[in-house]
């Protein structure tokens, strides 16, 4: 019997899951509704997939007329809670996607409610599920290096990916927990579940040199912006990028923001210089481990390349681990991902052991179509623990959240989980 779905949420996210509904999963999943507060953005959600999908503004309407029995929460961040209490207390399965939730509160919130009902939060991050962050994860598993003592860790954003959040709604750290919550959480899950350990404790440092108050511009939104010609933040009204727009949608942004922006007055294109901007585009991290490690983490949002590095440090060696994007790599630059594993203690016995990878050329390195297929379609084994529960998506964003508090107070904060 196929899995019958609801999309809380039209936007972007919901997009790529609504088309692997159709399309990928269709023989295990099947769309019944989408539940929105904006009814023109589930029109031009429809009008993208070239389907028409019931649509619903009316949350008990939508689940009494439709019956479904799973929920794939796409709303903004702080909005989470809300809709995974309304889904079980209607009686579906969650699934959501990250941050679970963008504050304590609404952690707590999430966990009362399983155990009110008996159910648990799948999260959905679909950077456990691609081949490379797979291959990282055997590698730690089998533990090559001994105890792992360090963990160095980079993200790099590239410029015309940062600038996205600083355009919509999460650059209201109120609303998102600023690139600590929304974007870290990803990374945060990924050295998590690499290192199989859970965070105690967070230091951190946070500014905002390139976006906000930093830029050279200023004005309400892009549309109709008289610095437009000469701003290299600019958001058009087309997106044919395959990195950011996996479906190549050009209308993307007219279909589902654009037209639908008279309903409720969101605006994509705002402007991403404006002085009341209060999240972070640079930010530093030292994370200890229940097991001991201390891992040291930087996030840069206006990078010139996408990817990341990773150095673990053991007793017994080292293994480094690097990728950069397909999308935002430069013509003359190499496609492998590498995974290098040192071991020795001294110079006369030193060896290295070298892994590449060639990325995949689907959504997210490969993740999403592995996230689809063991959530939404024939299932499977999960011997890696690929499918993240609510206590990996509570820890991931509890990184961040702690670490946004660390920022405000200067001090070590705990992350008491």
């Amino acid at each position: 019997m196929k899995k019958r779905i609801v999309i809380a949420g039209a936007g972007v996210r919901a997009l790529c899951f609504g088309r692997a509904i159709i399309g990928r999963v269709k023989d295990y999943s099947e769309m019944v509704a989408l539940y929105d507060t904006n009814d023109a953005r589930m029109t031009g959600f429809n009008t993208l997939l070239k389907t028409n999908i019931p649509q619903y503004t009316d949350f008990d309407k939508m689940v009494k007329e439709t019956k479904p029995d799973t929920m794939i929460v796409c709303v903004p961040d702080y909005a989470h809670p809300d809709l995974i209490e309304m889904g079980f207390a209607a009686g579906l399965d969650i699934i959501t996607e990250k941050p679970m939730a963008m504050n304590r509160e609404g952690i707590e919130r999430i966990r009362a409610a399983e155990i009110k009902y008996g159910k648990e939060v799948i999260v959905a991050f679909n950077m456990r599920f691609a081949p490379y962050s797979a291959a990282i994860k055997k590698v730690m598993k089998d533990n090559p290096i001994g105890k792992i003592t360090s963990v160095n860790a980079e993200w790099m954003i590239d410029r015309a990916h940062g600038q996205q959040y600083f355009h919509r709604w999460h650059a209201d750290i109120k609303k998102s927990g600023g690139l600590l919550v929304h974007k870290a959480t990803h990374h945060f899950d990924l050295l998590n579940w690499f290192l199989d350990d859970e965070p105690v404790s967070v230091y951190a440092q946070g500014s905002l040199a390139q976006f906000g108050a930093a830029g050279e511009f200023r004005g309400e939104r892009c549309t109709g912006c008289p610095h437009a010609k000469k701003c290299y933040a600019v958001l058009e009204s087309t997106l044919e990028d395959g990195d950011l727009n996996p479906g190549s949608d050009g209308e993307i942004f007219n279909e589902l923001y654009f037209k639908a922006e008279h309903v409720d007055g969101y605006f994509r294109d705002q402007c991403c210089f404006n002085p009341k901007i209060d999240i972070y585009d640079t930010m530093n991290l030292m994370i200890k481990y229940k097991k001991g490690t201390v891992l040291n983490y930087q996030e840069t949002a206006y990078a010139p390349v996408a990817g990341y590095k990773i150095v673990f440090n053991g007793t017994d060696g080292r293994v480094e681990v690097g990728t950069y994007n397909r999308g935002a790599r430069p013509d003359n630059m190499g496609e492998e991902d590498y995974i290098r594993i040192f071991k020795g203690t001294n110079r006369k016995n030193i060896s290295m052991k070298e892994l590449s990878f060639v990325e995949e050329d689907t959504p997210h390195g490969g993740g999403d179509n592995r996230l689809y297929d063991l959530l939404l379609g024939a299932g499977g084994e999960d011997p890696l623990g690929q499918q993240a529960g609510s206590r990996a998506g509570a820890l991931s964003a509890l990184i961040g959240i702690t670490g946004n508090e660390s920022i405000a107070s200067g001090n070590v904060e705990k992350i008491n989980f």
